[in-house]
């Protein structure tokens, strides 16, 4: 896991702190007020003014970095994938082992884009829709004993397959607060999730689902960040790949081609 990942979530400013730094902000009027003893209307204007201000700056600054962390994170990852997708196309021998490499770093990429406890799971769709199959999981999934396989049928199982042929998918900013929490899986002590689905074109092709341990840590816009959108694109592209035919290589241009000669260049 990356320095930017491990950092994603747990740099964000808690409540606490902006509890702290709104009444240092209200207190540094006070100091003045006590002196000329004068607790009037602009006292207290002053007061929520700089509470506000305070709260605000607190907060933005606390988005600003997230946001920063999280462009971070798809950057130091897709830079590696990138090239690693391009020896997929031109090495037949190890095209399943590089693709499935791909796969995985891109699920766990998923998780450190949402938080950096979060744990993340790839199922496949059964070609007959009725099953999800575990494909891929990062270490934390592993830790929360997500399940392998889900039937139709179960509520739980029912949803997660449903999630799986939506287009939108679903985010749950708290389980426990959630209207349909009866219904909805959750690994582990996990409160907040979001299950997305995976498709090329108009194909479905499984879940992404990644949950975390407490409300929020998997934020309820999390389903519409295009980072995270760009990775589940990915995904379905990369699953969509075959195994190049060896035959066809010797026809791709500037390949097994011999020298071409150039009088011109050449030196009298």
């Amino acid at each position: 896991m990356s320095l930017e990942s491990k950092l994603l979530g747990r740099r964000k400013i808690k409540p606490w702190g902006v509890a702290v730094l709104s009444a240092v902000a209200v207190g540094l009027p006070t100091v003045p007020a006590f002196a000329e003893n004068s607790f009037g209307p602009y006292y207290i204007a002053t007061c929520a003014v700089c509470a506000a201000a305070a709260s605000f700056f607190t907060l933005h600054t606390s988005t600003k970095r997230v946001e920063t962390e999280r462009s971070s994170v798809l950057e130091h990852a897709l830079e590696p994938l990138s090239c690693l997708m391009g020896k997929i196309l031109v090495d037949p021998a190890e095209f399943e082992e590089r693709r499935d490499t791909v796969l995985k770093r891109l699920v766990e990429t998923a998780a450190e884009l949402a938080h950096a406890d979060a744990a993340s799971a790839l199922y496949w769709l059964t070609a007959e829709d009725t099953e999800l199959h575990l494909a891929f999981a990062n270490d934390q999934a592993v830790q929360r004993h997500f399940q392998a396989k889900f039937s139709r049928g179960a509520e739980k199982d029912s949803f997660l397959i449903e999630a799986a042929l939506s287009v939108a998918g679903r985010s749950v900013h708290d389980v426990r607060k959630d209207p349909d929490r009866g219904r909805i899986y959750m690994a582990d002590d996990c409160r907040s999730a979001v299950f997305m689905p995976v498709r090329a074109g108009n194909v479905q092709q499984g879940l992404l689902m990644i949950q975390a341990l407490k409300p929020g840590h998997v934020p309820k816009n999390f389903r519409d960040d295009k980072r995270f959108k760009t990775i589940v694109h990915l995904i379905g592209v990369v699953r969509e790949m075959k195994r190049p035919d060896t035959a066809l290589r010797a026809s791709v241009p500037g390949q097994n081609k011999p020298p071409v000669n150039d009088p011109e260049g050449t030196s009298s």
